[in-house]
């Protein structure tokens, strides 16, 4: 593969990492904090429909970046150590298994419950485990983004 060609496959993960961080900052700090307004017999036809959409703009994303990452650590760009590609990638993984293992569960109970303010407290507080994996993640790969720009400048 062509170096303009991985330069493009880790931009494409960069822009999809980054837009699946806006989404996820967007879904807790605006959605998850006003949950608490909807009433309770409302809540859960709302909770089911937006959990449709999750699964296709959060789930789906989540699992093409995964997929991408690894195409990108078989083929990284020159100025792009492997390491740091890997490390975005388990930032990743460990988001998708923190949303499985921790926010999940508090949602399967919000369609059996409604929107207690106990579960509503903690899935957000759950939600925080997810959220520093996410910034962490998106800082690596706007730093790794401010390499490639670097090196870029250096070869003629």
């Amino acid at each position: 593969m062509t170096e303009s060609g991985r330069r493009n496959l880790f931009l494409a993960l960069c822009a999809i990492a980054l837009l699946h961080t806006g989404a996820h900052i967007s879904q807790s700090y605006v959605n998850y904090p006003t949950w608490h307004l909807i009433e309770s017999e409302s809540f859960k036809p709302y909770h089911w429909a937006i959990t449709i959409r999750a699964g296709v703009f959060l789930a789906a994303p989540r699992l093409l970046e995964i997929v991408l990452g690894l195409i990108v650590l078989r083929f990284p760009p020159a100025a792009i150590k492997r390491r740091i590609i890997l490390v975005g990638i388990g930032l990743a993984v460990g988001a998708l298994l923190s949303t499985m293992l921790l926010s999940r569960p508090v949602h399967r109970q919000l369609d059996i419950q409604s929107n207690t303010p106990e579960l509503l407290a903690r899935l957000m507080a759950t939600d925080w485990v997810r959220n520093v994996l996410e910034w962490l993640r998106a800082g690596l790969y706007l730093w790794a983004l401010s390499r490639l720009l670097k090196f870029n400048e250096r070869v003629p």
